[in-house]
């Protein structure tokens, strides 16, 4: 997992939910190398967006969306 720097695909996820997408599903996947990834799917009337990053801080945001929203890995 990358460190706790600044997470680009973190401060798209927040501004996404800010502009009223909803998450709707998170898993966790593996790379080749072993890497986990968390991704978060967001909806919004008919459209979907996917959000997938391997860094520390959008962990533990997925962390508290999923509590926030009463969703799990699946």
């Amino acid at each position: 997992m990358a460190g706790w720097g600044d997470d680009p695909v973190m401060t798209e996820l927040i501004a996404a939910i800010a502009d009223g997408w909803r998450p709707s599903a998170v898993r966790e996947e593996r790379d080749s190398s072993g890497t986990s990834f968390d991704i978060v799917t967001l909806e919004k009337e008919d459209g979907r967006k996917e959000f997938r990053s391997d860094h520390l801080a959008f962990h533990r945001y997925v962390e508290g969306l999923m509590e926030d929203h009463g969703l799990s890995y699946s």
